[in-house]
């Protein structure tokens, strides 16, 4: 069954594929057809008169009469568009609803057409097409697609539209059932709403999967969160499992399967490529906050790929893993894309140079128009001209008390540099103003060293921007406060999974602007 579902996929993927390859050596062509598509498409929409689709008939001319829009620019928009209202910002009717589970603040919902979840197929179909080319041992094996429970009614709407798609695998279209036939976890895992029992059972069907050759999920932390309640809860898990196997498995192969399972948990620092001997592709954010997640997981499973997933959200396809080369192959035909540094106009596609660092701009067919994510990405070479990507962090997540604006990745880079961060530890810096304004440490429990030597070593790194170091020195901000904290990712994980946002695609966070009292509460609660 399992090589019968792999053939259907690259089968179904070549057709794809095979257009995907040939745009390679035309970005410009690829652009500008795919703007002139949606721009077509939408002419007769609310949005699209109020800024004269009619009247744009090319690149130019589009960044001309839309301007550069964030999510509160285009709310009006998006909420007579869930509120019901026709062909507000495209002529497609909305599928579903999607909300995002970012780090820089409450969520967002974004509407799905037809065209805007094609634009994630046409990433998906050559990305696996190009997997089975390069990694064919992935074939022999099932996979892992990550899931998430519920966390939310199963009929929850937002508006006249339903909160999420109601088919797995909506993302995949024609591959659904193949994707089905190959996953380690039943679908039916997706419809729990209660977190422990959730866990319980993907840990359950993932430990029972011997032969699970791929895991395909978003942000690194999602997989080391399931590894870790293994390693956990394997006195409760393995009995359960054992019974689980007895209906399908001889006694002897149940007996070698739990004392191999036992021997891999039980260390705390091994490696868990026992678990799973055939584990080749672990496909998973690699960049920015993820880093040292990433790295994380190579350690786990030394003999794995980590395979970067390129830049995917909830807001747009922009880049996926492709060919050889450092970084990932931007999707220039699930959407059209802008970039934005400080000299002058937007640049297209055609115009970036390797080396430079840019502000994303993406529109979409879901009807995000010149929409910025704030993302911003590094060109770190081509094919063809096709420009090849990697994510550096948010530009929006600035954190700014005292005049001392702290950005993401300046905050990483201090974490990084005092030892914090990377694979040995988790660290998050959240901005306080309860008694007097300065900023809280976070750290795993496990590091060496008390608290009060890490808020240290990061408070004189941080003095490295000239801004924090006066504000430090005239005392307008206090000094770094250091808690360990055990099972610190867990612990926010759990309190965001509570307002209902899908925990597979929730980021790491480094840096938080502010932070409620009840996160902070569920940080430093005494106990798990």
């Amino acid at each position: 069954m399992v090589i019968e579902a792999w053939a259907r996929i690259a089968d179904l993927t070549a057709a794809t594929d095979a257009g995907f390859r040939a745009g390679l050596k035309d970005v410009e062509t690829a652009q500008r057809r795919t703007l002139a598509g949606l721009v077509s498409a939408n002419r007769s929409t609310v949005f699209g008169k109020d800024h004269r689709f009619a009247e744009i008939g090319s690149a130019e001319t589009f960044r001309d009469l839309v301007p550069i829009a964030d999510y509160a620019t285009l709310l009006p928009y998006i909420s007579r568009a869930i509120g019901g209202g026709d062909a507000v910002l495209t002529t497609e009717p909305i599928r579903f609803i999607e909300q995002t589970g970012g780090s820089s603040g409450g969520s967002k919902s974004i509407p799905y057409t037809d065209t805007g979840l094609r634009a994630f197929t046409d990433c998906l179909y050559p990305w696996l097409a190009d997997l089975i080319r390069r990694r064919p041992r992935v074939t022999r094996g099932h996979s892992y697609f990550a899931l998430s429970p519920v966390g939310r009614s199963l009929d929850q709407r937002i508006g006249a539209h339903r909160l999420g798609s109601s088919v797995p695998f909506a993302y995949f279209d024609a591959l659904r059932d193949s994707l089905i036939a190959l996953s380690a976890v039943p679908m039916e895992l997706r419809l729990l709403s209660d977190f422990e029992t959730w866990q319980r059972q993907t840990c359950l069907h993932l430990l029972a999967a011997e032969d699970l050759a791929l895991v395909w999920v978003w942000s690194p932390t999602y997989f080391t969160e399931i590894l870790r309640a293994m390693r956990r809860d394997r006195t409760m898990l393995l009995p359960e499992l054992s019974s689980m196997l007895a209906a399908t498995h001889l006694a002897a192969a149940v007996r070698d399967r739990i004392e191999t399972l036992e021997k891999a948990l039980c260390d705390p620092q091994g490696d868990l490529s026992a678990i799973w001997p055939g584990l080749d592709i672990i496909s998973c954010w690699t960049d920015a906050s993820s880093k040292g997640f990433a790295a994380e997981l190579q350690a786990l499973f030394p003999r794995a790929f980590i395979q970067s997933k390129g830049l995917m959200s909830t807001e747009a396809a922009v880049s996926f893993p492709y060919g050889v080369g450092p970084g990932s192959i931007l999707a220039s035909q699930s959407g059209f894309f802008e970039f934005v540094d400080d000299d002058g106009p937007s640049h297209f596609a055609w115009q970036l140079e390797v080396g430079r660092t840019y502000r994303l701009i993406v529109t979409t067919g879901s009807g995000l128009y010149r929409y910025d994510t704030q993302d911003m990405v590094k060109v770190v070479g081509f094919d063809g001209d096709t420009p090849r990507l990697q994510f550096v962090g948010r530009a929006g997540m600035v954190s700014d008390l005292c005049g001392e604006k702290l950005t993401e990745a300046f905050v990483a880079l201090c974490l990084g540099k005092i030892g914090l961060g990377q694979q040995q530890a988790y660290a998050l810096v959240v901005a306080a103003t309860e008694p007097h304004p300065h900023y809280r440490l976070f750290i795993e429990a496990s590091p060496a060293g008390s608290g009060g030597a890490w808020g240290k070593k990061l408070d004189a790194e941080l003095g490295a921007n000239p801004q924090y170091e006066y504000a430090r020195r005239i005392g307008q901000l206090g000094p770094v406060l250091a808690t360990p904290v055990e099972d610190l990712y867990g612990r926010l994980k759990r309190h965001r999974l509570k307002s209902g946002i899908s925990i597979a695609g929730m980021k790491a966070p480094v840096l938080l602007r502010q932070a409620d009292s009840d996160l902070i509460a569920a940080l430093e609660a005494t106990g798990p």
